[in-house]
């Protein structure tokens, strides 16, 4: 019951926020779109700042199952940042609606560390994965597959802003196919 209420509240924060933007966006809006009062929204989000937080994990989670689904069981280097960087950003996609706002915490998260932290299970897929991939000779043996997933996840998270907040005349796929290459040209052995 719990979980259904905060994520009926979550529901809702997303609709206004999409519909607002981050600053006409108030709390009594939301309340009333979810339909619970606003001490109900306060037991679950401290601020308005936590339910973007909270829309931004929401995002980062489902892009994550997304590209676990997406890469299982696939044998190659070249498969998985084929097929990872392809369904991260076709699931960010999915929250185009709000992607300005949840990009980057929307400016207004107090913590950059705490945002930080938001990425932490995308920096240790992809290390695991370069290290796997080193092992098998496909990775370049030089590159350090902590910092090298770091980037990798920075590089695609660039994309995807630019794709779906600056540069909406280019067409996702063409985000997907270049940065794919790039990666996979960066890291691959030689």
């Amino acid at each position: 019951m719990k979980q259904d209420r905060r994520n009926e509240i979550l529901v809702a924060a997303r609709e206004v926020l999409a519909e607002d933007g981050l600053e006409a966006t108030k709390v009594s809006k939301i309340v009333k779109r979810a339909g619970v009062a606003q001490g109900t929204f306060y037991l679950y989000f401290p601020s308005k700042t936590s339910v973007i937080t909270a829309l931004a994990q929401e995002m980062l989670e489902s892009v994550l199952v997304a590209i676990r689904r997406e890469t299982e069981g696939l044998q190659t280097f070249e498969e998985v940042v084929s097929r990872g960087i392809s369904a991260a950003c076709y699931q960010m996609g999915e929250y185009r609606d709000v992607f300005a706002i949840l990009n980057n915490g929307g400016g207004v998260v107090e913590d950059p560390l705490e945002w930080e932290k938001l990425f932490e299970p995308f920096y240790r897929l992809v290390e695991q994965m370069l290290f796997q991939f080193q092992s098998k000779g496909e990775v370049d043996p030089l590159i350090n597959p902590s910092l090298a997933g770091r980037y990798v996840v920075s590089m695609v998270e660039q994309a995807v802003e630019d794709c779906y907040i600056y540069r909406t005349d280019i067409l996702v796929e063409d985000y997907i196919a270049n940065v794919t290459h790039f990666i996979k040209k960066a890291l691959r052995a030689n």
